[in-house]
């Protein structure tokens, strides 16, 4: 957990909401006016600030930042209590280990969060999601994942770069939850700080 905590500490990248969607394409060509638009001399191009030319290196290095994931999901709801009776089931029968993060339901704030007093200083009180790949359990917000209400949670039994893992692990949690899944998706992978 300290190691976590130093290097959640030492990011400084912001993931980028627009970045998740697919690349969009840059057209770089002028584009030809109607006939029945006036035509204009071209101009001398306009200096373009310093802060926005560099603007697209930014969003290329956010982008680069996203992975494509496999995640297994047993379960989702909107309460928490029902998807932790059922994680304790699934480590009865999988002999998964449960991996919270330090985390803990707090009913008063209807959320997952991590201590007050947690080493992370800017997560600390708050949500920090589940990312790394690892056939762990734990309880999720659902969004990180696939869209979904902001307080649908998903009980995650593994997270997987190759597919073929992911099957795997599915087909074996599928003999206790048969309406388990597996969501491909691209995940942030970058700093949140």
């Amino acid at each position: 957990m300290l190691m976590l905590g130093g290097l959640l500490a030492a990011c400084t990248a912001q993931p980028d909401p627009a970045a998740r969607a697919a690349p969009t394409t840059v057209r770089t060509e002028p584009v030809p006016a109607s006939p029945a638009a006036p035509q204009l001399a071209p101009a001398s191009p306009a200096a373009a600030p310093v802060a926005a030319a560099a603007e697209p290196a930014a969003e290329t290095d956010t982008a680069d930042q996203y992975e494509t994931m496999y995640v297994v999901i047993a379960d989702t709801s909107r309460q928490y209590r029902p998807l932790r009776r059922q994680m304790l089931r699934l480590q009865a029968v999988t002999s998964q280990r449960i991996d919270t993060m330090g985390r803990f339901y707090d009913p008063k704030k209807n959320l997952i969060r991590l201590p007050d007093n947690d080493a992370d200083e800017v997560y600390a009180g708050d949500y920090f999601p589940r990312r790394t790949p690892d056939a762990t359990l734990s309880v999720e917000y659902t969004t990180l994942y696939t869209s979904a209400h902001d307080k649908s949670m998903a009980l995650v039994t593994g997270i997987y770069q190759e597919p073929a893992r992911a099957d795997s692990l599915l087909a074996v949690v599928r003999r206790t939850v048969p309406t388990a899944f597996r969501v491909k998706t691209r995940m942030f992978m970058g700093c949140l700080h």
